[in-house]
């Protein structure tokens, strides 16, 4: 800049310069000729001599001033080009300079923008870091921590004041002794290593950590530690074994039930194929009687046990949906055991094993009538003489009952093949033998022993088994004492009716069911007592009979009918005979059913199938009382 305003000042004052010696010149001649013409003598004379030597030297000076001139043109002119072209790349520096600044101004920007990113960058991950549910940290290559977040603390149990690698290995489960060494390991070798472990919690706990560490390195490859990721699976391990756990029983108990199902086909199919077969062979007219009565001997048995069977696989449908109901009446000890005991004689002589059975009384003279549910005490009891007798192939089988501490204790004692220890603990669970599948030695629908635990523990009561293999097993349950003073109506009344028998021969019996075959047994079995019998098919039918004959003076009386129930016609003919006996006869078994029927104004409920002496029983408690 400074250069070219010097060049620029020099050209312009040449202008003058040129002109400076024409001036000189234009002053000399004048003033010569004015010398020339006047004669005159003045200063010049003296000075520069006589005017021919004045005017030749006048005329080299001007043709050296001339000279000059030419020259000073023509380096003014050289300096006016030198200095268009100075001004021309002054104007590209000029111009690069303001390009040099912008791109200046422009990375000054970016890096400004890049610090602020870093900056943005690093708070981010900073905060990510510590917000994190991950414990994660920095070890130098000495095992130092360097970095550690909250995180990392919380999971380990540990506090960031007292923290040392030394005391973190040492908290590790001992199945995780050898972690550091392997970790260190695999770090060399791979660059990384993961591992779950369990550590000692500073509550006292163990956690389950899942961790994963890396190698971290410097621009140039030098090692400079390792970074630890843990997050805490305590939970998540926890629930994967819970499943796996519900995974593993559901499993079982779906291969328990498809074993269960397949097993009732063979257990119903067994006894009816017997009540079948010698059903049919009953139509043979050429029949000996013996022969006649065997058969309806085999149809008899298979039928009580076609009924247990059924009986089992309601209770067990009464069971998975909790509708067992204990329903507290009187009852007879020293009477209830010895019907267990004849139900046993009874299947000990049709497998013809050669098993003694005993029974022992310890109640010490106690008050024998009870309240309980004596048809559940019942089911129990024969559960669990009917698993001592299945699996006792010969010895004795004892039964003891006693009262202990307000408890009524009874104790099944066999010498059979014993249960497995190992087993002992499922024995209760359903569909469970000692050995499943198709090659069971022993029938059966596994569900006895479930049933027995499951209505122990409804009483209010417990049961165990103690057993050895091949020794013999031992099983007790004890339920709550309550004694009773008197003795049940339908009890009393059957005690009477041994005493004193009850002349059916004036009385009338109405006996209503759809079913015809229901009707024709249900009269042969009442035939013999001398009572009068009506029939009727539907509830309108018995509605329209107890209205037009008063004489009737007891009715049995079916629930489940088309058009009118049971229910419907006992509220109808409670409507004008209030004092009328209904006794209902029913296959409905579940909770409650008991209870909306003698809601609906039965007087009594038979369940189906209805049994002679339990019939005439009920029957007579009513009619007595005329």
């Amino acid at each position: 800049m400074f250069t070219n305003g010097l060049v620029y000042r020099f050209f312009s004052a040449g202008k003058y310069l040129i002109c400076l010696p024409l001036v000189l010149v234009f002053i000399l001649i004048s003033f010569s000729l004015s010398s020339v013409s006047g004669n005159s003598v003045s200063l010049t004379d003296s000075i520069w001599g006589t005017s021919a030597s004045f005017i030749h030297l006048m005329l080299t000076l001007t043709g050296a001033l001339v000279i000059i001139c030419l020259l000073i043109i023509y380096f003014s002119l050289k300096l006016k080009r030198l200095n268009a072209e100075l001004l021309a790349k002054n104007r590209d520096i000029i111009t690069e300079n303001k390009d040099l600044l912008k791109v200046k101004n422009e990375l000054a920007f970016q890096k400004e923008l890049g610090a602020k990113k870093h900056y943005e960058s690093e708070e981010f991950f900073r905060i990510l870091v510590q917000s994190v549910s991950d414990g994660i940290s920095f070890y130098d290559k000495d095992r130092n921590l360097k970095y550690a977040n909250p995180a990392f603390f919380t999971v380990t149990g540990t506090d960031r004041e007292s923290y040392t690698y030394k005391a973190f290995t040492a908290n590790l489960h001992p199945e995780y002794n050898d972690y550091s060494k392997k970790r260190e390991d695999g770090l060399f070798k791979d660059g990384f290593y993961e591992s779950d472990i369990s550590i000692r919690h500073k509550n006292g706990n163990y956690v389950i950590l899942s961790t994963r560490s890396v190698v971290v390195k410097s621009n140039t490859g030098e090692m400079l530690g390792s970074l630890t990721v843990m997050r805490d699976i305590t939970k998540l391990r926890n629930g994967m074994e819970e499943i796996l756990k519900t995974n593993i029983e559901s499993e079982t108990s779906n291969r328990l039930k498809a074993g269960f199902l397949a097993n009732i086909s063979h257990e119903i199919r067994t006894p009816l194929n017997s009540v079948v077969g010698f059903a049919n062979l009953l139509l043979d007219d050429n029949l000996e009687r013996e022969t006649r009565e065997e058969y309806v001997e085999h149809i008899n048995y298979n039928s009580e046990k076609l009924l247990q069977i059924i009986g089992d696989i309601i209770d067990l449908s009464r069971l998975s949906s909790s509708q067992i109901q204990i329903t507290y009446e009187e009852a007879s000890l020293y009477e209830l055991v010895g019907e267990v005991m004849d139900d046993a004689k009874v299947i000990i002589k049709r497998t013809d094993k050669p098993i003694i059975l005993s029974v022992k009384n310890d109640t010490g003279g106690s008050n024998d009538l009870v309240f309980t549910d004596r048809i559940w005490l019942k089911r129990v009891l024969n559960h669990l003489m009917d698993n001592a007798i299945k699996f006792t192939l010969d010895g004795s089988i004892e039964l003891i009952y006693s009262i202990d501490n307000n408890y009524i204790v009874f104790i099944v004692k066999d010498t059979g093949i014993g249960i497995n220890k190992e087993n002992l603990a499922r024995i209760f669970e359903e569909f469970r033998q000692e050995v499943d599948g198709h090659h069971r030695p022993f029938e059966g629908l596994g569900v006895g022993l479930t049933l027995a635990k499951e209505v122990v523990e409804r009483m209010g009561g417990r049961i165990n088994v103690e057993s050895e293999k091949g020794i013999g097993s031992a099983f007790r349950f004890q339920i709550p004492y309550r004694p009773a003073g008197t003795r049940s109506r339908l009890r009393q009344a059957a005690a009477d009716t041994m005493e004193k028998p009850v002349d059916w021969r004036t009385h009338k019996c109405l006996l209503v069911d759809d079913n015809r075959d229901v009707l024709i047994y249900l009269s042969r079995i009442l035939v013999d007592t001398g009572i009068s019998i009506l029939t009727a098919r539907s509830g309108f039918e018995a509605l329209e009979m107890v209205k037009a004959d008063n004489s009737i003076d007891v009715v049995i009386l079916d629930m489940q009918m088309p058009e009118m129930n049971g229910i419907e016609a006992t509220k109808e003919i409670k409507k004008f005979r209030i004092n009328l006996p209904i006794i209902a006869q029913t296959a409905f078994v579940f909770e409650n059913d008991t209870d909306i029927i003698l809601e609906a104004g039965c007087d009594a409920c038979l369940i189906k199938p209805i049994r002679r002496e339990h019939l005439i029983t009920v029957m007579s408690s009513f009619i007595k009382q005329e």
